[in-house]
């Protein structure tokens, strides 16, 4: 049973509480009449798998199931077609799910219809004067949208949202909004429906009546939502209406949700997590509960600055147009045009947050004369963008970086976008040169190419047309909705319907077996060929398989042969144990052997790989031919015929299911392989029984085929079909080249080849021929393969094929060639959904030849980029055979200085680089020029972006300052607690530094310079955050008490530290302070410092406590006094136990954390737990004295060796307490008064002439120097003595020169060896470290991390940085290269090259 839930928001009034009980009765209709002419809107949900129209013209509402609904399958996931889906050729969606028609004055619903109502056509001869329009008509616009179906205990939701806009005061510029801020959350009316079967009385009455009110009243805006529930018993319909709000319904799904929670591959939309209207004004939300039954607006968002300022300016008589071209879904694009650079922002309205930054530039020769609004769509990793004008571009939603391009002249303005076909195909909808719509897709991944046809133009196309997820669905002027996709695959199968010609088996076919090199019978070895086609077939290759030890079976098959006189052209398709070659080869006996084609050697054209674990590879799991079938040729390549091989394999089940079987993880390898082995036999014998089954049809031996091969326990079974296709369409033969340099690899890391020079020769000889038809594509092909790369990461497999000379080509090109390089490769860490980035056996590449020397981490290192990858898998190697490393690293900093998402991966992969020991990469790596002039990416003015508490001041003296940017969406909302915070936090802090900077300083503000951390999410753990609470003031009072009296725990292990941010995992690796003499470093130092200093500083305060309450009980028992109020002492002596309980603890669970190696390791560790320990022990024998009556008034002899610990106490505790001022303090004790220090007299002698009366003097000068005077040595006052500390911790002393002492010269040493201000940050660094990894406590909800950190600093600094630096600017991999043990190869054309069956142009 369908129930209709009308939830519409109207003013309030008293009796709106008494009536909100009361139900109307509301009647379904079977048929009605159109008294206006129809004009339809269409709205999708976010999954696309329901629909909504709407006819604007006679208010009636239809939903619909989408019967041509097509769902985003995962790759690597069993998919199943939902029972739904549409698999006839009909494009028509039919399947009503509720009718019903909603009232002109109030948008309540009027009446329902059912299922089965098809409205009649609008008669023009009509007499209605309703038929007429009028004025209001013309001043009000609708919205609408529809919500995925909510799950809720068994019950299934759907909220359709209707908005009446109000052009003029809801699209427009007014000026009496602000006297109205908060008018829109006021006015909520209350409303419930019964649905009834029963005709209601007095029904005349009722209309005339109904009539009378719309006649004196007036239509007016409002927004309606209507709930449908499903599968519920219950026809109580609640109903809410607001008239304040009017604008633009958006529904927003958490599609984090779907991505986590799939049935069979397909992604699962059902978590709603708000809706929004948008108007001229902002974004108004509108919050519900668990139920959907209640809505209420919460909160109202102000637009970015930059669309405010063009709404303001440019749009300000009307922005709806302007507004609908940048909604997507859940997306929001905002657009901004400065010194020749478009910069695209996507905020994602899920949680009000600006997701990627992309850059467009355009060529500053060239200026467009035409402006369309900007279009674009956004798939789940990337976006589609275009100006409108046949140009579009695809950008990386991680990192902004673009992806492709591609110019369309078939079409001259382009209306609408969308990724189709789980996002590998991208449809383009626009006008072209002929009459009609213009339908172009362009297949992204599996072939490049495009396709293209014409339909019928659609009037008024932004609300006919609705598009979302894959799915577009189109409504006509009659209401008849259509799948667009259905209708375009239709054109294209009537436009390219050919009579292809069946494909047949061989039907005269030759059998032989091979020969062996020395010409004798080769058993293991199969040759078919078509005897009506080939009269004689002789093998062009034998074997080709080499790390395969001993004899294999092997099947060929003769893919073309063609004899003209003497030279013969043979094309060998070979099937081994785990791979599918085709060789190829040109011979002629008449001819020199150096003018054919490879010397007239047998060259390889294609491979194809199972990619099966090394270590499952054996007899029982080689492939099997399943079927072969070829056909004669179509004209469509003048060497292939088309052919069909199908072949299957057994592998291993995931390695996760069947260790979580019993006694699985007990047996040893050998066991487990002998049952695979006989479960594959079985399986085998079976499949053959069945076969043989004359009683059997075709389709129950499938079936029953499938059911043994899913019924298996151990192995799996896996097929591939490969065709002429996967051969001849370069995008799928590139993908098998790329797999199979891993695979090769893979088998000669394991020692198969067992160093044999024969084998390893041929190993060789296959995988230059490999490398070198990659090399072919991607010189000819760049930007196919970077966009492939990007589909199916082609440098993890280059990596794991140990290709550095062809990583070093894809990303640099060829340094002999002078010529513009283009981009072929970006990184990445986000994965294609369904996708893993490792396999079983990517790993286990060192295991057989390093199995004995290899170390185990303490911690999993799992790598999920290909930056990580390559520093794991180059580990443990000569410095000449990690370059692979270098090389990456170089590539992705040196493109960095334009955009910082270059370094995505980069900055995941850097704590790795100082755990392996790559320091010599890692020093160049923080040398390189983007870690000071990466410039803001945001077409934003700085004084947009840097805060305005730091705008204010004058920043005559510092370094750096890093913040926060605002990427979120300004809120109205204010909670009560705000102000209390800001003020502490901000505001009050702020105004004490602004004051002290203001205070007799002349100077104006310096010049700075805005940089961004070219390490995107560098801060960024993977601990679990908390859930969003509630903060009131008991929750408030209670984090207060835990902060004062319960220590921090840690909320990891020491084995979880890959859980930690990059950053506080490379300050745990590293073991140099070259990374702290880095601006960027120093940056995110300066972030992080800023919380984690509070927590620092209450230990602290916690110890000094500690320490005067210790001080203080000493003194009262040294003095055998009750000066101290006993009393007082008492409370002293609590405080005292509970703090040094407190800070035990503390160290315990640091020592447990850190472990004993990394904790000792700093020796003021020791001094905590010495100086705790001591007193603790000190304070106990004390306490033998205490009398609560009199204190320690009772003692009459003090123990001598009490006292001697009293004062080793006291000592302890004032190393921890003046630690950070030690250095002022010693050089402030030691030179204050240098009485007994001798002074190093300083003289100067020389000769001087007198030229008038050409006379010489001997001269002689001596310096004079003043101990005492603090203009001569600053450490004779101490206030001077604090600054002059500073320079003397950097090492700069010059008073070192004036005093003969030997403890100034070893003090000045050792603060020559401490590098001062590195030192300071790397304290602090360790300390933010430390402090990540604890519990935290808040009082509100806590902001994460950001993606990206700003900072500026004054531009003198950073040019200094950089110059400085500018001799150790080069290659990273440079001076590897240059040593004599690394070999440079180049890549080059082949003889063979016009030969091959690849032809580039």
């Amino acid at each position: 049973m369908i129930n209709f839930f009308a939830n519409y928001f109207s003013n309030t009034n008293k009796n709106d509480s008494k009536n909100k009980n009361k139900c109307k009765q509301i009647y379904t209709h079977k048929c009605d009449t159109t008294t206006k002419k129809e004009d339809y809107q269409i709205a999708i949900c976010q999954d696309g798998k329901h629909a909504v129209t709407f006819d604007r013209a006679n208010l009636r509402i239809r939903l619909l199931d989408n019967t041509d609904h097509r769902p985003f399958k995962k790759v690597d996931i069993p998919q199943q077609i939902p029972d739904h889906q549409n698999n006839s050729n009909s494009d028509e969606i039919k399947e009503t799910i509720a009718y019903f028609k909603i009232d002109d004055h109030d948008l309540s619903i009027d009446r329902f219809y059912s299922n089965d109502f098809v409205p009649p056509l609008f008669n023009d001869d009509s007499n209605d004067p309703s038929s007429v329009d009028n004025d209001d008509d013309y001043k009000f616009r609708w919205s609408l949208d529809i919500s995925n179906m909510q799950e809720q205990e068994g019950v299934n939701t759907i909220l359709v949202a209707i908005s009446r806009i109000d052009v003029d005061e809801d699209m427009k510029k007014t000026d009496n909004r602000e006297d109205m801020k908060h008018d829109y959350k006021k006015g909520f009316g209350i409303q419930k429906y019964n649905k009834s079967n029963k005709p209601p009385s007095n029904n005349r009455r009722n209309n005339e009546l109904k009539h009378e009110i719309i006649e004196i009243g007036k239509k007016r805006k409002g927004t309606a939502i209507y709930r449908l529930t499903l599968n519920s018993e219950n026809d109580v319909v609640v109903s809410y209406h607001c008239n304040e709000v009017s604008g633009i319904c958006n529904f927003i799904e958490d599609d984090s949700y779907a991505f986590s929670k799939s049935e069979n591959g397909v992604d699962q939309f059902k978590s709603l997590k708000r809706f929004l209207i948008l108007n001229f004004q902002g974004i108004y939300n509108f919050g519900f509960n668990d139920n959907f039954d209640f809505s209420n607006l919460t909160e109202k968002f102000d637009y970015p600055k930059s669309i405010r300022r063009e709404f303001n300016n440019w749009h300000s008589d009307d922005c709806m147009k302007r507004l609908l071209s940048c909604i997507y879904r859940k997306y929001l694009l905002v657009t901004q045009y400065k010194n020749d650079v478009q910069s695209l922002e996507v905020f994602n309205l899920t949680n009000m947050e600006l997701e990627t930054t992309a850059k467009r530039v355009e060529n500053k020769d060239k200026f467009v004369k035409q402006y369309n609004y900007d279009t674009f769509s956004v798939s789940r990793l990337q976006l589609c963008f275009t100006r409108g004008i046949k140009y579009i571009r695809l950008f990386y939603m991680e990192n902004g970086l673009q992806v492709a391009s591609r110019n369309f002249d078939e079409i001259e303005k382009i209306h609408s976008l969308e990724f189709v076909d789980s996002d590998e195909k991208l449809l383009i909808i626009g006008r072209g040169q002929e009459e009609g719509l213009k339908f172009v897709i362009w297949d992204l991944y599996d072939t490049g190419k495009v396709e293209s046809t014409t339909l019928p133009r659609i009037n008024n196309l932004n609300d006919c047309l609705a598009r979302t997820s894959g799915n577009i669905l189109q409504v006509d002027d009659e209401g008849n909705v259509r799948s667009v996709l259905k209708r375009i695959e239709n054109e294209l199968k009537q436009k390219n319907k050919k009579k292809a010609e069946k494909l047949k088996t061989i039907t005269h076919i030759e059998k032989f077996k091979g020969t062996t090199l020395n010409g004798d019978p080769d058993g293991s070895h199969t040759i078919y060929f078509d005897k009506n086609v080939h009269s004689i077939f002789k093998q062009i290759v034998i074997e080709r398989e080499p790390w395969v030890l001993g004899d294999y079976e092997r099947n060929s098959y003769c893919l073309y042969q063609n004899k003209q006189g003497t030279r013969t052209e043979t094309l060998q398709l070979i099937i081994g144990r785990s791979t599918v070659q085709i060789w190829h080869r040109v011979q002629d006996d008449s001819e020199n052997k150096d003018d054919l084609p490879n010397k007239g050697e047998p060259f390889l054209e294609y491979i194809w790989t199972n990619r099966i674990p090394v270590n499952q590879e054996r007899d029982k799991t080689r492939l099997r031919i399943e079927k072969f079938e070829c056909g004669p040729s179509d004209g469509s390549h003048d060497k292939l015929n088309d052919f069909h091989l199908k072949v299957y394999w057994y592998e291993r089940k995931d390695n996760e299911e069947n260790i979580r079987k019993k006694g699985y993880a007990k047996k040893k390898e050998q066991d487990i392989i002998n049952e695979e082995d006989n479960e594959i036999d079985e399986i085998e014998q079976k499949i053959i029984e069945i076969n043989e089954d004359k009683e059997m049809d075709e389709i129950k031996k499938e079936r029953r085929r499938q059911e043994i091969i899913n019924d298996s326990v151990k192995i799996k079974r896996r097929e591939k079909l490969i065709k002429r296709k996967d051969i001849t369409e370069k995008f799928h033969a590139i993908r098998h080249a790329c797999k199979a340099l891993e695979h090769l690899n893979k088998r000669y890391k394991s020692k198969f080849l067992a160093d044999n020079y024969n084998r390893v020769h041929k190993y060789e000889e296959i995988v230059t021929y490999v490398k070198h038809i990659i090399w072919r594509f991607v010189k000819h092909k760049p930007k196919d393969f970077m966009l492939l790369d990007v589909r199916y990461n082609f440098m993890k497999s280059l990596i794991l094929g140990d290709s550095d000379h062809l990583i070093k080509y894809t990303l640099f090109g060829d340094e002999r060639e002078q010529k513009e390089f283009e981009i072929r490769h970006i990184p990445r860490n986000t994965l294609w959904p369904g996708e893993k980035f490792l396999r079983d056996d990517d790993l286990d590449l060192d295991r057989f030849d390093r199995k004995d020397n290899r170390l185990e981490d303490n911690e999993e290192i799992k790598p999920g980029n290909n930056m990580e990858l390559a520093i794991y898998h180059c580990k443990g190697r000569e410095l000449k055979d990690t370059i692979i490393v270098a090389y990456l690293l170089e590539y992705y900093s040196k493109n960095a200085t334009d955009c910082a998402g270059w370094m995505s991966a980069v900055s995941t992969a850097i704590p790795l680089l100082f755990k392996y020991n790559y320091d010599d990469y890692a020093r160049k790596l923080f040398n390189k020029e983007c870690f000071a002039d990466q410039n803001h990416f945001s077409a934003n003015d700085p004084n947009e972006i840097i805060p305005i508490e730091y705008q204010e001041r004058r920043n005559n003296n510092i370094k750096f300052r890093a913040f926060r940017p605002i990427v979120k969406l300004k809120s109205d909302k204010y909670e009560w607690y705000y102000r209390i915070l800001n003020l502490f936090n901000l505001s009050f802090k702020h105004k004490i530094y602004k004051y002290f900077e203001d205070f007799d300083n002349d100077l104006g503000k310096s010049p700075l310079a805005l940089r961004v951390v070219p390490l995107p999410g560098f801060t960024i753990s993977n601990i679990t955050k908390k859930k969003v609470v509630d903060y009131d003031f008991k929750k408030i009072f209670f984090n207060i008490l835990w902060i004062i009296l319960v220590p921090r725990s840690y909320k990891i292990s020491r084995n979880e530290w890959n859980k930690l941010s990059p950053f506080s995992r490379m300050i745990l690796y590293e073991n140099n302070d070259n990374i702290y003499d880095n601006p960027a470093t120093e940056a995110v130092i300066n972030f992080r410092w800023q919380e984690a200093r509070n927590f620092f500083l209450f230990l602290f305060l916690r110890f000094f406590i500690f320490a005067i309450c210790f001080v203080l009980i000493s003194w009262a028992y040294l003095n055998h006094s009750i000066i101290v109020n006993e009393k007082f002492l008492f409370a002293l002596i609590i405080i005292f136990y509970y703090l040094a309980f407190y800070q035990l603890v503390t160290e315990l669970l640091q020592f447990h954390y850190r472990g004993p190696k990394k904790y000792f390791g700093e020796i003021f560790n020791s001094f905590d737990i010495i100086s705790i320990a001591l007193s603790v022990t000190v304070m106990t024998i004390m306490l033998k004295n205490f009398h609560f009556s009199d204190g320690f008034g009772r003692v009459e002899e003090t123990d001598t060796g009490l006292i001697a610990g009293i004062s080793f106490s006291i000592f302890f505790l004032w190393i921890e307490l003046v630690d950070s001022i030690s250095p002022i303090n010693i050089k402030f004790v030691l030179l204050r008064n240098p009485e007994n220090i001798r002074i190093k007299e300083t003289s100067y002698s020389g000769l001087a002439a007198d030229t008038i009366s050409n006379t010489t003097f001997n001269i002689k000068l001596e310096t004079v120097f003043d101990p005492k005077s603090k203009e001569d040595n600053p450490f004779s006052f101490f206030p001077t003595a604090i600054e002059a500390a500073y320079f003397w911790i950097g090492g700069n002393l010059n008073q070192r020169d004036e005093f003969d002492f030997w403890a100034v010269d070893l003090i000045t040493l050792i603060a020559t060896q401490t590098k001062g201000r590195q030192t300071l940050l790397r304290h602090r660094a360790n300390h933010i470290a430390d402090y990540e990894a604890l519990y935290h406590i808040h009082f509100r909800n806590h902001e994460p991390e950001p993606k990206h950190i700003y900072y500026f600093g004054q531009s003198k600094t950073l040019e200094d940085w950089y110059n400085n630096r500018k001799n150790d600017q080069g290659a990273i991999y440079k001076g590897f290269e240059e040593k004599s043990t690394f070999t440079k190869r180049y890549f080059r054309e082949k003889s063979y090259d016009k030969a091959s069956i690849w032809v580039y142009d």
